[in-house]
């Protein structure tokens, strides 16, 4: 499984841009339309209303400072969470879909080291011991 990456970082605006893309792409998906868990992910209706929460706070300017921020945290966690999903029970068509919006990325893996760690052979330390006795 790949995991699968919001571009979250930037401004506020490009931010609520990529937010726009995302949830366009996202009611087009048919995974959204045929096999969508409200319970688990939110209705249409809630996501709408956690974009918009964002928007108004964006709209107030430096009057909303906290709460745009408070906003923008609780809409990444839920692109995240619906992201985690997709990544699980969609199909490749789907997130080929996302993928080709360009605010959506695979993760990348971290490598693993497969090199060997050197250890001293413990035949130079028998050699010394033996040295240290004579």
């Amino acid at each position: 499984m790949e995991e699968l990456k919001f571009k979250s970082t930037g401004t506020d605006a490009a931010y609520l841009g990529n937010a726009n893309i995302f949830f366009t792409i996202l009611y087009a998906l048919s995974i959204f339309q045929h096999d969508w868990r409200e319970d688990k992910l939110g209705s249409q209706g809630f996501l709408e209303k956690a974009l918009e929460w964002f928007r108004q706070m964006f709209a107030g300017g430096q009057l909303h400072l906290a709460s745009r921020k408070e906003a923008r945290k609780a809409l990444n966690a839920i692109i995240q969470k619906i992201l985690y999903y997709i990544a699980i029970f969609a199909d490749e068509s789907d997130i080929q879909m996302l993928l080709n919006s360009g605010v959506v990325t695979k993760k990348p893996r971290k490598r693993t080291r497969k090199s060997v760690k050197h250890v001293p052979a413990p035949g130079n330390s028998t050699l010394r011991s033996q040295r240290s006795h004579l």
